[in-house]
């Protein structure tokens, strides 16, 4: 008889349950890569909902499987995954950029008003060229209060000189244009873009993300 090593758990309400991190590696098996950062992105985030949780902890629980379950594919996602994210469009967004040749961009970059002291903080940007990018989902152009707050916050960083740039899931699908707009704020800022030849013909049809899942057969 054959038996597995028992692996970490802990309980809730009198039900024992797996560890989220070994549930990183079962899911690593599953997931498509950028779904699996994603998944990585959000136990490390800036409210992570797990106590403790950071991306050496969750390299340490993957090495010590070795090649067990989905080991392989997590280390690879892990390589991808960054703390202090704050929502999955921003990590596709992050994504999308460094495969398109960008930067590794700041993530949640905080900007203090200094007439009013007020701290506003940009998904990504690149402090260095005063160039912000905002993922904008649904919700942001739905609900009234918080199209209204997402208005008031974007003049106020735009008054402070901050160009801001705004992706939405059409554009991680199709990103052609959301690059253009980017790699033109990096040629006014003074910035080097990288070519545009990474986001055209196939180089473009590799870089779009459905936000679908795949259908059923």
């Amino acid at each position: 008889m054959h038996r597995t090593t028992r692996r970490p758990s802990f309980t809730y309400r009198g039900l024992e349950l797996s560890h989220p991190y070994v549930v990183l590696l079962e899911l690593a098996s599953m997931l498509e890569h950028d779904d699996l950062v994603i998944a990585v992105d959000s136990l490390i985030s800036r409210d992570p909902p797990l106590r403790g949780a950071s991306l050496e902890a969750i390299w340490a629980a993957t090495d010590s499987y070795e090649a067990r379950w989905g080991a392989p594919a997590l280390r690879k996602a892990l390589l991808d995954a960054r703390p202090n994210t704050d929502s999955p469009g921003e990590t596709r967004t992050r994504l999308l950029l460094l495969r398109a040749g960008f930067p590794e961009p700041v993530i949640n970059h905080p900007v203090t008003d200094p007439g009013t002291e007020t701290t506003r903080y940009l998904d990504l940007a690149f402090p260095e060229y005063k160039i912000g990018v905002e993922y904008d989902g649904d919700y942001h152009r739905t609900v009234k209060n918080q199209w209204r707050a997402d208005q008031a916050r974007k003049d106020s960083l735009a008054s402070l000189g901050w160009d801001l740039r705004t992706v939405t899931s059409q554009d991680i699908k199709e990103p052609r244009r959301a690059l253009d707009a980017l790699h033109r704020s990096f040629a006014r800022a003074g910035a080097r873009p990288p070519a545009a030849s990474n986001w055209s013909g196939r180089a473009l049809e590799l870089l779009g993300r459905s936000l679908r899942p795949p259908a059923t057969t």
